[in-house]
């Protein structure tokens, strides 16, 4: 694992670099100070190596949340933290924003890693702090949002208070009253490590910040 982890580091710093198109496998294990032979342990081709540094990033996110998501009970606030987080990596990290484009990889996108899970809304339900009356399809409904989102952040659409809008409604969408999922959703983030090469993107966060704005410029997303 140490050997592919090596690979992986010096393939994300080469495309950062240079982009994915200059790079040569040989430059990628010379990087890494590893033979070339080495790299077809793992990969067949050159392009394989990007969309796994991708996965490898969103895995990261995934092992960060996690720890936050270890210190909360509540189901509502479950959702609402894991919402949070994967909307504001859109907008802010501007590691994972930076790598996907000059990797080529444009249709990579947070999704799968910000699918609310079944088991979340289940233990709500459960717990009588939600109610549905079919789990899987809410699931699919606040994917099919969540996903309209992200394409919305990815177009410079979007900013932060039209994410809370939207966290606010899927929480209320599960039942939560209006002041409830408001208070949830204006709760902050505990804090979490900043990424390496991250920094805000103020442009996209200054772009649109009301949901209102949002509509009135829904035709140029639709």
């Amino acid at each position: 694992m140490a050997t592919r982890a090596a690979l992986l580091e010096a393939a994300r710093e080469l495309v950062f670099e240079k982009g994915h198109d200059g790079i040569a496998v040989q430059e990628i294990t010379k990087r890494a100070r590893l033979a070339t032979g080495t790299y077809y342990n793992y990969f067949d081709t050159k392009p394989d190596i990007f969309p796994a540094v991708a996965e490898d990033m969103k895995n990261q996110m995934v092992d960060e949340l996690e720890v936050i998501r270890k210190a909360t009970k509540d189901p509502a606030m479950l959702i609402a933290i894991t919402l949070k987080y994967y909307f504001y990596q859109t907008i802010d990290n501007q590691d994972w924003r930076d790598f996907t484009r000059y990797a080529g990889l444009k249709n990579m996108s947070l999704q799968q890693a910000a699918e609310q899970r079944v088991e979340d809304i289940e233990r709500g339900v459960k717990a009588g702090r939600f109610l549905v009356d079919d789990v899987h399809f809410t699931q699919i409904l606040i994917s099919g949002m969540v996903d309209h989102v992200n394409q919305a952040i990815n177009s410079g659409l979007v900013g932060r208070n039209a994410i809370e809008y939207v966290i606010r409604s899927i929480l209320q969408m599960l039942g939560l009253r209006e002041l409830v999922s408001k208070a949830l959703t204006q709760t902050p983030l505990p804090p979490i490590s900043a990424p390496r090469r991250a920094k805000v993107s103020t442009e996209t966060s200054e772009r649109v910040t009301s949901i209102s704005e949002y509509a009135g410029t829904r035709k140029h997303f639709d």
